[in-house]
């Protein structure tokens, strides 16, 4: 299923838009599914944003970028007890890996 058609908090976003990410990114679209409603969720969103210096990846287009950040906006509302782990555990993680590592914008 689509994301559009499983949050309707994105569905509502998104209006008569279709998803990018459900149209080009259908591997992300199944990894953020997966994630939806746990904690681990925003290390998989992190992950997908920052790409480790060996790695050979190109990055996400802008409005790809806008609907990632609106689904991670979505999930903290939806989820408020998930949201301190973002200032948490992530921080560290992101400050530990900062020399190796760049956005994907």
């Amino acid at each position: 299923m689509s994301l559009k058609n499983s949050i309707k908090e994105f569905k509502a976003f998104l209006g008569d838009k279709e998803s990018l990410l459900d149209k080009s990114y259908p591997g992300v679209t199944e990894i953020i599914q997966l994630h939806w409603g746990y904690k681990e969720f925003y290390l998989c969103i992190q992950k997908l944003m920052v790409v480790e210096k060996e790695q050979n990846r190109q990055g996400f287009p802008l409005e790809v970028l806008q609907e990632i950040y609106k689904l991670q906006e979505i999930h903290e509302n939806v989820f408020p007890k998930l949201k301190p782990l973002l200032n948490g555990n992530l921080e560290t993680t992101s400050r530990s890996s900062k020399n190796h590592s760049q956005m994907l914008i």
